[in-house]
């Protein structure tokens, strides 16, 4: 079942996009943000470079979740899922597995990578101890994200844009009480910024995150249940 599951990720089939995912799209982050902050504060901050390996590895969570869901749907096994068994304790918990392994196997490599070339060890390991629940709240956020698109013609609507701001949400660049007012109330929908802040300053209130994440699991549920009746009434997607 997990050996189906892997195979279904289109990022899997080669090597090239293995290249891609794993290795070249987290390095370009990373020094992105890291040449953004060295030309502010004329020093390399490993915190930066740490905490966006962490975020990708929560955004690949996301993508991983979200490309999963939306296989089956092309498939057809989302039908067979709602009409038996919508809350499928094995379906569900599979789907999660493989988006931790997937997210937690780029960030692992990559902090390897940023070990050998000198990151700070307690970085490295406070990175580590967060990984399995970044990865967590990057899986929740992308079963919400397919649920609220799931009926729309784009299915990656929501994932895209939640990939896109994840970066910024998280305050891998800067503390999120630096940004505006809109922007700051805007980051604290997201459950992020407090495991950034735990690798990056040694403290968070992780309680907080763990909030976020179960309101966005219940809206996902909410958004889930709810499209059920129509979506077995009429057999059908958009995309």
């Amino acid at each position: 079942m997990l050996t189906t599951q892997f195979s279904s990720l289109s990022f899997l089939h080669n090597w090239r996009t293995k290249l891609v995912y794993f290795f070249i799209t987290p390095i370009i982050d990373l020094f992105l943000l890291v040449l953004i902050n060295a030309q502010y504060t004329d020093k390399l901050d490993w915190s930066v470079a740490v905490a966006s390996i962490a975020i990708d590895a929560a955004s690949l969570a996301m993508q991983t979740m979200g490309q999963l869901l939306i296989k089956d749907a092309d498939l057809q096994i989302d039908y067979e899922l709602i009409a038996k068994r919508p809350f499928s304790w094995r379906y569900w918990t599979i789907k999660t597995l493989v988006a931790l392994v997937i997210g937690m196997s780029l960030a692992l490599i990559n902090l390897g990578l940023l070990f050998c070339f000198g990151a700070p060890i307690v970085l490295i390991k406070r990175a580590v101890i967060l990984l399995p629940l970044l990865c967590l709240y990057g899986a929740v956020l992308g079963f919400g994200a397919w649920a609220g698109s799931w009926r729309m013609n784009d299915p990656y609507f929501l994932i895209n844009i939640f990939s896109s701001i994840m970066q910024l949400v998280a305050g891998v660049l800067v503390i999120i009480s630096a940004y505006p007012t809109w922007l700051n109330k805007i980051a604290l929908l997201f459950p992020f910024y407090e495991p950034i802040n735990f690798i990056k300053f040694n403290h968070a209130n992780l309680t907080t995150s763990i909030f976020v994440t179960l309101t966005w699991l219940i809206i996902g549920i909410i958004a889930y249940t709810s499209q059920i009746k129509f979506v077995l009434q009429t057999r059908s997607h958009h995309y």
